[in-house]
């Protein structure tokens, strides 16, 4: 087990976010997709992405004079290989996004952390893109369970295997991003068709399920794009299934920028009044509407 690895980008706690009570949550290196809206682009790169803080980024740090006037040349990174800059000069102006821990490490962490899960509390996984490391992230999973510690999962329901997985959560998270599988693509990259047969084999299964839908201006938005979406959640079974909104915002624009990609979104946000009517459109239609 201790040669198995998992590429985690981030590890925290949340309270009654991303699954019920106290959470501690991992977010797993990697993603599929290329959200443009994405809060959390460091996440994206499966290998990990150099992030640059200038105020403290200094140009003595690389031997190959890839730091100029605090500014990275990161076409000069992409032929290096033993990145001096963070094993030999570690300093607070650059980082790698990641960094692996073998599941028994994180298992061992989990485990010291149970007593702080309350309120029905537990382990929630993320992304990036969980699946992307599918075949470790199911043995963690599969030891997470053998503690009997409550699990959740947040994905973009895109990887064929994922209904391996039902077992071992307690509430599944899937993304539904678009009604219209084309329209998916141009925007980031993937249809959604094994999305939808996912959120559908979820859906029969004795899982909680979370269909989050992030609503994002100019692309999933708009009384017509809503009703389309609504009428997919109609046709499946609804017995277990809730509906999270989430509104479109700006929190990861800076992350962008630190990690060396151009933040494409425009200033156009979803107002209050539209996102109540929204809301309203998925109870009147009997959909289970969760606040977090």
């Amino acid at each position: 087990m201790d040669s198995e690895q998992i590429c985690i980008f981030s590890k925290g706690w949340n309270f009654s976010q991303d699954g019920p009570g106290n959470r501690f949550i991992l977010h797993f290196q990697g993603c599929n997709l290329f959200c443009p809206w994405c809060s959390n682009p460091e996440g994206i790169p499966v290998t990990g992405v150099l992030i640059v803080n200038k105020e403290y980024l200094i140009d003595s740090v690389c031997p190959k004079n890839a730091i100029k006037n605090r500014m990275l040349n990161r076409n000069i990174c992409q032929t290096c290989s033993d990145y001096q800059c963070l094993r030999k000069y570690r300093n607070k102006g650059i980082r790698l996004s990641c960094k692996s821990f073998s599941i028994r490490e994180l298992l061992s962490e989990i485990d010291k952390a149970r007593a702080l899960f309350h309120t029905d509390g537990g382990i929630t996984i993320t992304g990036g893109e969980p699946t992307v490391q599918f075949n470790n992230l199911k043995k963690l999973l599969i030891e997470i369970k053998k503690l009997n510690i409550h699990t959740v999962m947040e994905t973009n329901g895109t990887h064929a295997r994922l209904p391996e997985l039902f077992n071992f959560l307690d509430i599944i998270i899937i993304d539904l991003k678009h009604h219209d599988s084309s329209v998916q693509k141009r925007k980031i990259g993937l249809e959604n068709e094994i999305t939808m047969l996912n959120i559908q084999k979820a859906a029969e299964s004795d899982r909680n399920i979370w269909i989050r839908i992030p609503l994002i201006p100019d692309f999933n938005d708009g009384y017509d794009n809503i009703k389309r979406i609504i009428e997919i959640i109609e046709k499946i079974n609804r017995k277990n299934v809730s509906v999270e909104l989430l509104q479109y915002h700006e929190y990861g624009k800076i992350k962008w920028e630190q990690v060396g990609m151009p933040y494409k979104m425009n200033e156009k946000k979803i107002n209050a009044g539209d996102f109540d009517r929204y809301k309203s459109m998925f109870k009147e239609s009997n959909i289970n509407i969760i606040n977090t």
